[in-house]
């Protein structure tokens, strides 16, 4: 099943010609770990993806949960609170640098504090990934365009379309 969500993936990366569509690997020994939300109905059942890679594009991690949210904005912050969770709770991490990389730019603003959010229903998730970034010193949280985020948009979709949760972590 790892392996048709990883193929589907690829496939739907490798469709796309345009650079713009692409995935931008970190930098140096920086790792990024790409996250999206998907919705369907409000509320309604929801999924969260996301990847995290090496600047070789190597996958290190993937996940493809299912959730029950209450908004599309839910969905991409918890999709970032999951990849805090899995880096703050991997040692093998603790040294690394690591960029979570979101295709939300309200999610992404809330969480490093940039635009005041006034939604109790989101504080308690937003206190949980703040903890996590003052946690992990290389932890950080980044926007990147919707079209360089293929990958964690695919695995989001397979949950909300009902498919099993799935956390890989590659490599042992």
């Amino acid at each position: 099943m790892v392996l048709n969500i990883k193929e589907s993936c690829v496939n739907l990366v490798k469709s796309k010609k345009s650079n713009l569509d692409r995935w931008s690997p970190p930098v140096g020994d920086h790792l990024k770990f790409n996250v999206d939300g998907s919705t369907k109905g409000k509320p309604g059942l929801a999924g969260i993806g996301g990847v995290l890679r090496n600047s070789n594009g190597k996958t290190i991690c993937l996940f493809s949960l299912s959730v029950v949210i209450q908004d599309a904005i839910a969905a991409e912050i918890l999709a970032i609170l999951k990849a805090c969770e899995l880096c703050t709770s991997n040692h093998r991490l603790a040294d690394c640098n690591i960029q979570i990389a979101s295709d939300s730019m309200i999610a992404v603003s809330w969480v490093n504090n940039k635009e005041e959010f006034r939604s109790l229903l989101h504080l308690g998730t937003i206190s949980d990934i703040r903890g996590h970034l003052q946690s992990m010193t290389g932890l950080s949280i980044v926007f990147n365009p919707r079209a360089s985020n293929k990958v964690a948009d695919n695995l989001a979709k397979l949950s909300s379309n009902g498919a099993a949760d799935r956390l890989d972590w590659m490599g042992g």
